[in-house]
């Protein structure tokens, strides 16, 4: 086999293995279905990548790779723009990445193998976090503290991470729902622009309100336990 139909073999594995571990979960996703699906034999699994779990870190891998390239939540440009746009790009990025056809929901499997990994995680869980989701929350944790003012707690920083990326997540996981309630698609593109739109906005008021208060409390005389 040549290495242009190899690389075509390998593709049309880890595609398919994508969607199959995405619908179906680890244990329950056999070789043999995602090789019919692939169109390939059962013997290229282990030849390619040496198995099920080999295929598995391979295909959660590359799908987080791809996606996290595709749309990067830090501006090139970050340096020349306000706190506020930078939460802008990154929510949109965060957006993008959970709802457009290109990233992780791109056909079920692949937003549902992400899903599952976060609800039922593998060992390949702690690598992911530490390449690809460590570095995402620094850099939101910047914008954050930038909006808080550098008197804000960790722990309040860190509340507010998960408060932002939780309003993303939702649109993601609660897709189904929210399609049937509203009629809206959020994976569409000029949704997934007024969306982000307006999570930037409710997040920017939420910490603009906490900054207040963490102001507040900086200003409050000590109380006299005399």
């Amino acid at each position: 086999m040549n290495a242009d139909a190899a690389k075509l073999t390998r593709d049309k594995i880890l595609d398919a293995a994508a969607d199959v571990f995405g619908r179906e979960g680890y244990k329950t996703a056999t070789v043999r279905k995602i090789c019919r699906q692939a169109g390939t034999n059962v013997a290229s699994v282990n030849y390619y990548f040496g198995g099920k779990a080999g295929l598995y870190r391979e295909v959660a891998r590359n799908l987080i790779a791809e996606t996290f390239d595709r749309f990067p939540v830090v501006a090139p440009n970050a340096s020349e723009l306000s706190h506020e746009q930078r939460l802008q790009f990154f929510v949109k990025g965060i957006l993008n990445r959970l709802l457009s056809p290109d990233g992780l929901s791109g056909y079920p499997g692949k937003g549902q193998l992400v899903a599952r990994e976060l609800a039922e995680p593998s060992e390949i869980l702690d690598n992911i976090v530490e390449e690809f989701v460590r570095p995402t929350a620094v850099a939101l944790s910047r914008i954050v503290r930038g909006l808080l003012g550098p008197k804000a707690a960790d722990t309040e920083v860190m509340k507010c991470q998960v408060s932002i990326i939780g309003q993303c997540f939702h649109y993601a996981l609660a897709r189904p729902i929210v399609t049937r309630l509203f009629s809206v698609d959020p994976s569409q593109p000029p949704i997934v622009e007024e969306l982000a739109d307006h999570v930037t906005r409710f997040s920017i008021a939420g910490l603009a309100g906490i900054r207040a208060q963490i102001e507040q409390r900086r200003h409050k005389p000590p109380v006299d336990r005399g």
